[in-house]
C-alpha cells in the first residue's frame, strides 16, 4: 500500500468508525439513563405512537376508576341518609301500633304525635341537607346535583358515553313521599299542613299502620337500588383495574428498556470505541513513515 502525507484512508476509516461506535454508545447511554427504549420519534417512530395510544388509555382508565370511586362515595352517601330515613319509618310505624291501641288518653297521643311530627321533620331535613360537596342529592330533580333528567351520570370509562346512572327523580321530603306512596291522606292519616303522619286517634293511626309498610317498602328499594349501582360501580374498577394492567404491559414491551440487552450492548460499544481510539491513533502515526524516508 502506498504511503500518503495528503489523505490518509486509514485514519479517516478509523474517525468514521469512531464516531459510529460514539452515537451508538450514546444512544445506549441515553437508553439506560431513561429506562426507555423509544426516547425520542427518530427511535422507533411507528412504535412510538403505538406506545403513546397506550399511554392516553391507561391514563384514562385511571381516570375513570376515581370517577367511578367518587360514585361509589356519592352512592353510599345516599344510601346512609335512606337507612335513616327507614330507621325513622320504623318508629313511627312503632308509635302508630301503641297510638291504635284503645288505652290510651288523647294526652297520650298527643304526646306520641309531637314525636311523629319531630320525626317527619327529620325526614324532610335528611333529604334537603344531603349533601355531596355542598350540592342535595336526595331532593329530586332541578334541586343540587340532580338536572332535568333526574339521573346521575357517571362516566366511569375512557371512551365516550361509558356511563353508569342512578335515578334520583324522586324527592325524599315528606310531603314528596306521601305524593309519592300515597295511601294516606289529609285528614285519613296524614296533616297536610304539618307535613306529617297523624296519629291523634285511634282510626288514623290504624289508617297509618295500612300504609306505611309501603313507605318503608319504597325507601327500602331505593336503597336496593343504591347497593346495586355500588357493586356495579366496584366491579367497573375491577374490571379496569386489570384491562390498565395488561395495556401498561403491552407499553411496557413496546417502550421500555431490556436492562440486560442494553448493557450488553453499552459494554460492546464502550469496548469498539476504546479499540477504535487505539486504531486511530496507529493511523494518524503512519506518515511519520515518510519522514524517516526524507531523512
Amino acid at each position: 500500500m502506498a504511503l500518503l502525507v495528503q489523505t490518509n484512508l486509514s485514519s479517516l476509516t478509523a474517525q468514521r468508525n469512531l464516531r459510529l461506535s460514539t452515537n451508538k454508545g450514546d444512544e445506549t447511554t441515553k437508553v439506560l439513563a431513561s429506562g426507555l427504549r423509544i426516547n425520542s420519534a427518530a427511535d422507533d417512530p411507528a412504535n412510538l405512537q403505538i406506545s403513546h395510544k397506550f399511554t392516553s388509555q391507561i391514563n384514562c382508565l385511571n381516570r375513570g376508576n376515581q370517577n367511578s370511586s367518587e360514585g361509589q362515595a356519592l352512592v353510599e352517601l345516599a344510601e346512609g341518609a335512606l337507612a335513616e330515613d327507614y330507621s325513622i319509618l320504623s318508629r313511627i310505624r312503632q308509635l302508630a301500633i301503641q297510638s291504635a291501641n284503645g288505652i290510651y288518653t288523647q294526652e297520650d297521643r298527643d304526646v306520641m304525635q309531637n314525636e311523629v311530627n319531630e320525626l317527619c321533620q327529620e325526614i324532610t331535613r335528611v333529604a334537603c341537607k344531603t349533601t355531596y360537596g355542598g350540592a342535595q342529592v336526595l331532593n329530586g330533580k332541578n334541586n343540587g346535583l340532580i338536572g332535568d333528567s333526574g339521573k346521575l351520570d357517571f362516566q366511569v370509562g375512557s371512551n365516550a358515553n361509558t356511563t353508569i346512572s342512578v335515578d334520583l327523580s324522586v324527592s325524599f321530603t315528606m310531603s314528596s313521599l306521601n305524593a309519592e306512596v300515597g295511601g294516606v291522606t289529609d285528614g285519613i292519616g296524614y296533616d297536610a299542613a304539618n307535613k306529617t303522619f297523624d296519629l291523634s286517634t285511634a282510626s288514623k293511626a290504624q289508617n297509618v299502620l295500612e300504609y306505611i309498610d309501603e313507605y318503608m317498602g319504597f325507601v327500602d328499594s331505593k336503597r336496593a337500588e343504591m347497593g346495586a349501582v355500588s357493586n356495579r360501580l366496584n366491579s367497573t374498577i375491577t374490571n379496569q383495574e386489570s384491562m390498565t394492567e395488561n395495556e401498561s404491559d403491552a407499553r411496557a414491551r413496546i417502550r421500555d428498556a431490556d436492562y440486560a440487552t442494553e448493557t450488553a450492548a453499552y459494554i460492546q460499544t464502550n469496548t469498539l470505541q476504546n479499540a477504535t481510539s487505539q486504531m486511530l491513533v496507529q493511523a494518524n502515526a503512519r506518515p511519520n513513515l515518510v519522514k524517516n524516508l526524507l531523512a
